[in-house]
């Protein structure tokens, strides 16, 4: 679409990981079925998709070297950003102004996923994911919304126009989405009706209502959009967060290689530990003791995923997300 009209690791410390559930699958795109090589490749990403047919979020990954860095992390055709954790993050348009084809100014990309879960009535969730405005754009724009919804949104119609819903929670208008350089949290809360099974994460308004700034970051004409880079979706039961460590430290630990197949090196820099490992349910799949030096953990017949290598001292705590291959 952006073709045509010009499109530190993200830590939720848990005192108890085993009590977190993060109902979004692949969260952060790292696993991919195939990497992106041409725009509009989101569903590589599975199983996230976009619900409208005629639209091209994109999926950008470090692993993408055959299409001259169109689709690479850090350096792509929207700007230049590191992943806020991992290696890859999704890319959607959020607004366009265009003078030359005005016809086009609605136009939206979106994102959506199946939940892990149905949600619950009545119960509040907490919604957390991070953005960063693409500098290689001429706009940015503080509208991106959530909609949460019981069946899959589909529409291969509306191009040029947000889709007919409104979001149960949008960004919130004292939260700039303006910064080009890091990443921005969009958090909030949603009591459920219960039954919703879907999320979609995009802008819902139109171009005449949504709060959108002309940058100045490029000249080219054909950038005339806004579009955001996305990491670390969370959806989980507020009350499931309630023991939340902001200061979890992650410079404590050395863990690599990163992404890994067989054989895991973790270094504690000093002092002893115990080693613990995650699953992104929560689940315990290893733990040991661990002091500074070198220790390997042979990871080779774990499935495929995310995964946290935890390492608890008797000051702190240090926390790194791996991906196994």
């Amino acid at each position: 679409m952006k073709k045509i009209i010009l499109s530190a690791c993200f830590i939720y410390g848990i005192a108890s990981l085993e009590a977190q559930t993060n109902l979004v699958p692949n969260p952060s795109f790292e696993l991919y079925d195939t990497c992106p090589f041409i725009t509009g490749q989101i569903t590589f990403a599975t199983p996230w998709n976009t619900p409208v047919s005629i639209s091209t979020p994109d999926y950008m990954n470090v692993c993408d070297t055959v299409s001259m860095n169109h689709l690479s992390i850090p350096s792509n055709y929207a700007g230049y950003e590191l992943a806020h954790s991992g290696n890859a993050y999704a890319t959607i348009v959020t607004y366009t102004h265009s003078l030359i084809n005005p016809s086009a100014d609605n136009a939206r990309e979106y994102i959506q996923v199946q939940l892990l879960d149905t949600l619950v009535t009545n119960v509040t969730y907490c919604i957390r994911f991070f953005v960063s405005a693409g500098d290689s754009c001429q706009y940015v724009c503080n509208d991106i919304g959530v909609f949460f919804s019981p069946t899959p949104l589909h529409d291969n119609t509306c191009w040029f126009c947000p889709l007919p819903v409104s979001p149960q929670f949008e960004n919130a208008a004292t939260n700039s989405l303006s910064s080009r350089n890091g990443w921005t949290l969009i958090a909030g809360n949603y009591t459920a009706l219960g039954g919703e099974k879907y999320i979609v994460i995009g802008n819902f308004k139109d171009s005449t209502t949504s709060v959108a700034t002309f940058t100045g970051w490029t000249t080219s004409t054909i950038a005339c959009f806004a579009s955001y880079y996305i990491d670390d979706v969370l959806l989980a039961p507020c009350d499931s967060l309630n023991g939340i460590q902001e200061n979890i430290k992650v410079s404590n630990i050395n863990v690599y290689p990163n992404p890994v197949k067989t054989n895991l090196t973790v270094t504690l820099l000093k002092g002893e530990g115990v080693l613990t490992v995650y699953n992104i349910v929560g689940e315990k799949v290893f733990s040991n003791k661990i002091i500074n030096t070198q220790t390997e953990i042979d990871v080779g017949n774990l499935p495929k995923g995310m995964y946290f290598v935890e390492v608890e001292t008797e000051k702190d705590v240090s926390r790194k997300k791996i991906v196994k291959e």
